[in-house]
C-alpha cells in the first residue's frame, strides 16, 4: 500500500470501519512510512481529547450560526457534494473539521491546560524519572548488577522481595542490562539500565497503586487518563529525550532515552 492509498483510507481507520486485510495493510505501511504513521497518532489523539474533554451538548447557537455560515460560503466556491464524496480529499476534510472543533472548544468550560500535562512536583514518577535518567548519564545512578540477558536481570530482581513483576523486554541490540533496587517513601523500586552502543535507556518500574489518588507518587491527569485508556502515554514535553510510561499487569514503568522514539517503542513493546 502507498502514501496515497493510505490516506484514502486513514480516516475510516481511526473509525474502526474498515476491512481487516485493508486494516492489516495500513499498519503494515506505517512500520515502514513515519509521515503517514505520524499523521494516523495525531489523528488518534485528537479523536481521544476530543472525547475526553467535550461532553455530548448542544452547540452554541451563535457557534452554529458561525460554522453554518462558513460552509454556505464554501458551498458558493465549489461542489461540496464532490468535495465531501472524494478520498482523495481527506487532509483537506480533516483540516475543516480541526477548524470547528476549534470553535467549539473555545465556547465550552473544559480546555486543555498546562497543568493536564505539568509533572514538577517532587513525587512525579516522570519528573523523578528523568532526573534518574540523568544520573545515570552522569554515573552518579550505578547498578548493583550488570547481566548479558534479561532472564538474570528479572532473576535478580525476584530476590530484592518487590511487591511488583518487573518486566525487562529482551532487546537483541544491547550490549549489557544493568539492575539497582531502591527504596522510595518506604517502598521498593525497580532500575534497568540498557546500553545499546552509544544509547542508554533507563526504566523505572514501580508498583501502580502508588500513583492512585492520595498515595506516595504521582502523575500528571492526561497521564493517568491515557493509561486508563491505553495503557501507554508518551511524554510531550521534553526536547531532549524521550518519556513513554506504561503499564503491565500491575506495575507501572517510565522509560527515558535519547533513542529516536520510534525505536524506543519497538524496544518496549517487544515482549508484549
Amino acid at each position: 500500500m502507498n502514501c496515497f492509498e493510505v490516506q484514502q483510507y486513514l480516516l475510516d481507520l481511526v473509525d474502526r470501519d474498515i476491512p481487516d486485510d485493508v486494516r492489516a495493510a495500513m499498519l503494515g505501511h506505517f512500520d515502514l512510512c513515519g509521515i503517514c504513521r505520524n499523521e494516523y497518532e495525531l489523528q488518534l489523539l485528537a479523536k481521544k481529547i476530543i472525547r475526553s474533554h467535550l461532553s455530548r451538548s448542544s452547540t452554541p447557537p451563535h457557534v452554529q450560526s458561525s460554522v453554518l455560515a462558513a460552509l454556505a460560503r464554501e458551498d458558493q466556491r465549489s461542489s461540496m457534494t464532490r468535495f465531501f464524496s472524494s478520498r482523495g480529499f481527506a487532509p483537506a476534510v480533516v483540516m475543516g473539521l480541526a477548524a470547528v472543533i476549534v470553535l467549539i472548544i473555545l465556547n465550552f468550560p473544559r480546555t486543555i491546560t498546562h497543568d493536564d500535562f505539568a509533572h514538577d512536583a517532587a513525587n512525579d514518577v516522570i519528573n523523578r524519572s528523568v532526573q534518574n535518567f540523568s544520573l545515570v548519564r552522569s554515573g552518579e545512578l550505578k547498578p548493583s548488577m550488570v547481566a548479558c540477558y534479561p532472564d538474570i536481570v528479572v532473576g535478580y530482581f525476584q530476590e530484592q522481595g518487590l511487591d511488583f513483576a518487573v518486566s525487562v523486554p529482551k532487546d537483541d541490540s544491547c550490549d549489557w542490562y544493568g539492575a539497582v533496587v531502591s527504596s522510595y517513601e518506604g517502598s521498593k523500586e525497580a532500575h534497568i539500565v540498557y546500553k545499546r552502543g552509544d544509547d542508554i535507556v533507563y526504566v523505572l518500574e514501580i508498583n501502580k497503586k502508588r500513583v492512585q489518588p492520595g498515595s506516595t507518587l504521582s502523575l500528571p491527569p492526561a497521564a493517568l487518563q491515557s493509561l486508563t485508556e491505553t495503557g501507554w502515554y508518551t511524554d510531550p514535553q521534553h526536547e531532549h529525550c524521550n518519556v513513554v510510561v506504561w503499564t503491565n499487569d500491575e506495575t507501572l514503568c517510565a522509560a527515558v532515552s535519547t533513542m529516536n522514539k520510534d525505536r524506543l517503542l519497538a524496544l518496549l513493546t517487544s515482549s508484549r
